[in-house]
């Protein structure tokens, strides 16, 4: 009888064990990520100031990096994912009017993003995820400007600024910020370490400060979104299953 306990005890301990185990990687990820700001035309004139023009937001390509650290559960078929990566996320504005002129904005910015998603796999390596992020802006002044005035104007005697004078104050009047996101993610994970993944995030808060200024640009909720294809490879923890 006290051997059957013993056993009986043996048993229910390894099993704790075992439920206690976590397998821990650690890796590299870059792809793909096309984003687009919300709400620009707002920023740029104001509704019923005039009539005869289009203007439009463009979302762009860009690239997607970094370092993430894997905790999963598999008797929970759970994992907690922190990462730290930088995206180059850029949205073009286009203007043409009647009197055809056309000009071209691009809000051309680049963050770090810190942030953790908790993954369940509900089949094999599958994963659906979804986190809280934070965009920190490393280049709160990039955004560019080009035109056609030059062309339209420079012989007819119609005053106009140049494109650097206008790029000048558009760096001044605006600036992306940080900004908080969420996002939801699927992928696959292959027992051969590489990964492959989707992801979308929806932005939070607003990502674009208009400063006081006098050219009419004024203060609007710009909100980042953005679609990512993504590739991976991870390492494992050999001695920290526990950690």
């Amino acid at each position: 009888m006290k051997k059957i306990i013993l056993l009986f005890l043996l048993i229910s301990t390894k099993s704790v064990f075992a439920q206690s185990e976590r397998e821990i990687t650690y890796g590299l990820f870059a792809g793909g990520i096309y984003s687009k700001m919300s709400n620009l035309p707002d920023v740029i004139v104001p509704k019923g100031i005039y009539d005869g023009y289009t203007l439009k937001e463009e979302g762009k390509f860009g690239g997607v990096g970094g370092f993430f650290i894997n905790w999963k559960y598999p008797y929970a078929k759970l994992a907690i994912q922190t990462e730290v990566s930088y995206s180059g996320q850029s949205t073009d504005l286009n203007y043409e009017d009647i009197k055809g002129l056309k000009y071209k904005m691009t809000f051309a910015f680049n963050y770090i993003n810190v942030g953790a998603q908790l993954k369940f796999y509900p089949y094999k390596g599958f994963y659906i995820g979804a986190g809280p992020y934070v965009g920190f802006n490393i280049s709160g002044d990039n955004i560019k400007y080009s035109s056609n005035a030059q062309e339209i104007f420079a012989e007819s005697g119609v005053p106009f600024e140049t494109d650097a004078n206008v790029q000048k104050v558009l760096r001044e009047s605006l600036s992306g910020k940080n900004y908080f996101y969420g996002m939801l993610a699927a992928g696959y994970e292959f027992s051969s370490n590489f990964s492959i993944g989707a992801r979308y995030t929806i932005g939070l808060s607003d990502a674009l400060m208009t400063e006081e200024n006098g050219h009419r640009y004024s203060e609007n909720k710009n909100k980042v979104n953005s679609i990512s294809l993504i590739i991976g490879y991870s390492f494992d923890f050999d001695d920290l299953g526990n950690f």
